[in-house]
């Protein structure tokens, strides 16, 4: 049973508009929400293992570090809110996602742009991310925030799917061994929402279930940390693939160089079909 381990938390009251369906402080008076605090820890992991990968790459562009060090952010800001639940922490989580996905966006929308229209792209975006930025601090709103980052996230999905056709050869391994692992990042992402959308829809449900079955199972039954664990997986094997599709590196190596369950995806039932070749054999 989920008992308050202090009437005094360390943190204070909530001051942030959104509070999730963990009970607060029910582990320890230092960490509000101690599940989706901890299960931040994958975004790190995965943020880590990308960038130690590139590290052993021969003259890597910096910049292309950039997405893996957005990916840790989301884990620090985020982890930082669930700890405190404070609103300034919760404007670094709602922010760090936007800051994360706006760089991948620009990778994939410039590809096989000029320098100068690329630069052109990156003004008109980053001009565009802090004009959202400003108005969501200033307002406190979530639904052009969702919107923005669910925008962004489509057309990087619809690219991502484009440049598989046009940057690796039909019914080659590395083809097949990098739809498997789109297809799972985009389904384990899309589980992750359905979630988090449960875990709102349906909290008092699960907060009886919790305090029924008791501790340590009942910590499954936290779906906000699964929404992590999920959408962390996803984020980071679109920016592993999407750096290996503009990159212009050969992609043979692609299941090695990716990370658990990347890896496996790669090679599972998720890479069995390739689209193109299917039509073919269709038409």
């Amino acid at each position: 049973m989920f008992v308050e381990t202090s009437t005094h938390p360390f943190w204070g009251l909530p001051t942030a508009k959104s509070n999730f369906c963990e009970e607060d402080y029910a582990v320890t008076r230092y960490i509000a929400e101690f599940i989706n605090s901890l299960t931040n820890l994958v975004y790190i992991f995965y943020a880590i293992h990308g960038l130690r990968k590139l590290r052993q790459k021969q003259n890597c562009d910096t910049f292309r570090a950039i997405p893996y060090w957005g990916l840790m952010a989301v884990g620090i800001c985020s982890a930082a809110f669930h700890i405190s639940l404070k609103y300034h922490t919760q404007m670094l989580d709602d922010l760090s996602m936007l800051f994360t996905t706006t760089p991948v966006l620009h990778q994939v929308v410039t590809v096989n742009a000029t320098r100068r229209n690329s630069v052109l792209v990156a003004i008109l975006l980053w001009s565009s991310l802090m004009a959202l930025v400003v108005y969501h601090v200033k307002t406190d709103e979530l639904l052009l925030h969702s919107l923005g980052f669910a925008g962004m996230v489509i057309v990087i999905g619809i690219r991502t799917m484009q440049l598989i056709n046009t940057r690796t050869l039909v019914g080659s391994a590395a083809r097949k061994q990098i739809w498997g692992a789109v297809r799972f990042g985009a389904v384990i992402f899309n589980l992750g929402f359905y979630l988090w959308v449960i875990d709102g829809w349906i909290c008092g449900f699960l907060r009886s279930t919790r305090a029924r079955i008791g501790l340590p199972f009942a910590f499954l039954l936290e779906l906000h940390g699964w929404w992590h664990i999920f959408t962390g997986i996803g984020a980071y094997i679109f920016i592993a693939v999407v750096d290996h599709l503009v990159s212009g590196e050969s992609h043979e190596d692609i299941a090695e160089s990716l990370a658990w369950p990347a890896s496996w995806a790669s090679r599972s039932v998720f890479a069995g079909i390739d689209p193109k070749v299917d039509d073919k054999k269709q038409s």
